[in-house]
């Protein structure tokens, strides 16, 4: 499994659109769906990395039970890749390619800026599909009005990985901690038996995915930087507890204080030691590549609740298989993803090809997914597929994420730098939001 990496959104809309004309006048005449001269019909799709290396091995699948039929997908590479979305959505679609896969965070950007920038899928039958997946995740790919433009590609939860051995030392039991508050008064123990803190935080928030806990608790509360209309609920009371915990753990003495960009690694092979790591499920796989020598001192459950009877599970990103509105051939475009998506016999050629956790829940069910994982010592599919079932609520990112995101990060370096009461920044974060971006303001 891999990361699910956050896309930065920054500028680049304003950036294109200003420069639509250009990319108008570069990318007209691009057509990237005919057939050739012999009758072949093509289809081609962009993509990165592993979901890419697993969209080739479904286009091999496909085009042996549909002859006549070429899939070209092409590793653009990101964040490439966004440019080029971004480029020929402001010019119409043109020179866009039939298939895109899309960011979960980039999916609503996208919906709201170019809203006639993706086919609508329930138009061609996707909307038969939704049991198939999770809840949430398959909401993520629709727009406001509860139209289907994307389809489940790969999945993350969050999960909660431990210091089995710091638990023990200091006697406390890991699996008699049910919510937050519990695991608070845990670390208390842990740091007077052990000298290690609970956990670690990027207080200053030096990048975007400092934010990455808040937004844990922040769904576990069943809430996001914004809600289903697209008003803010940076501040409703959601958001609010997820940041007091933060600053409670502060308070306590508790946050190891570490830049994003070199907390996993050190974190992860005790240089840094913490008793926990929340963290994205695609983690499970980095342990033994990453900290080899930690066997046996890992654990990973699912997440405590924020309050007892909550949610113990919280998205933690994935990605969508799209079909541009500017295709030609959107029918066919649409059936490759249903087929790479949506069937087992294209998820067994996918997974076994990219090695991410599919969205696709029968999948589940299959043998490769029952195997016991030797770093952790148990089937930690089990574990993913139980967060995974959970009925959490969709994220509701607008094209405004990033801004919110800004705020949010200057809110937490107020509240963890320098002990501002989180209510009050998050209700200052939430009014700048505001005028940023002319949204109204949620109500609790």
């Amino acid at each position: 499994m891999t990361a699910s990496p956050r896309h930065s959104w920054y500028a680049r809309v304003g950036a294109v659109t200003a420069s639509a004309a250009l990319s108008a006048g570069l990318l007209t005449g691009c057509s990237m769906s005919d057939s050739d001269a012999s009758g072949q019909q093509s289809l081609t799709a962009w993509a990165w990395g592993a979901p890419a290396e697993g969209m080739k091995a479904t286009a091999k699948a496909f085009e042996k039970s549909h002859p006549g039929v070429t899939v070209k997908v092409q590793d653009v590479g990101n964040p490439a890749i966004w440019d080029k979305i971004t480029s020929g959505m402001a010019a119409g679609g043109s020179g866009l390619p039939d298939v895109m896969d899309i960011g979960g965070d980039y999916m609503s950007n996208y919906l709201e800026t170019f809203p006639d920038g993706f086919a609508d899928l329930g138009d061609m039958g996707a909307g038969s599909l939704a049991e198939d997946f999770p809840d949430g995740l398959w909401k993520g790919g629709q727009n406001a009005e509860g139209k289907q433009f994307g389809m489940p590609f790969e999945v993350n939860t969050n999960l909660l990985y431990y210091r089995k051995d710091l638990f023990q030392k200091a006697g406390v039991d890991i699996d008699a901690i049910h919510t937050w508050d519990q695991m608070l008064a845990a670390g208390v123990k842990i740091k007077e038996k052990t000298g290690a803190d609970l956990f670690a935080v990027d207080k200053a928030a030096s990048q975007a995915d400092s934010a990455n806990f808040f937004e844990m608790l922040a769904r576990l509360e069943g809430t996001f930087f914004f809600d289903g209309k697209g008003d803010i609920a940076l501040s409703d009371k959601g958001s609010v507890a997820a940041l007091t915990f933060l600053k409670e753990a502060n308070d306590k003495k508790l946050v190891t204080d570490i830049p994003q960009s070199q907390g996993t690694t050190s974190q992860m092979k005790g240089q840094a030691p913490v008793a926990i790591m929340p963290g994205a499920s695609w983690m499970v796989g980095s342990f033994q590549s990453t900290a080899p020598e930690m066997k046996g001192k890992w654990g990973v459950r699912m997440s405590p609740a924020m309050h007892e009877g909550g949610y113990t599970a919280s998205s933690a990103g994935g990605t969508y298989l799209t079909v541009a509105k500017a295709s030609k051939k959107k029918e066919l475009a649409y059936e490759y993803v249903k087929y790479s998506m949506a069937t087992l016999a294209g998820q067994k050629v996918m997974t076994k090809a990219d090695g991410l956790f599919p969205s696709y829940e029968p999948m589940w069910d299959t043998a490769g997914f029952k195997e016991s994982d030797p770093y952790f010592g148990f089937n930690t599919n089990e574990l993913v597929i139980k967060a995974l079932s959970q009925k959490t609520p969709p994220d509701f990112y607008t094209k405004d994420f990033p801004k919110a995101l800004k705020v949010y990060d200057d809110a937490q370096t107020q509240v963890l730098v320098k002990g501002a009461d989180p209510k009050a920044a998050l209700d200052k974060a939430a009014k700048l939001l505001a005028q940023q971006t002319s949204r109204k303001i949620a109500t609790d």
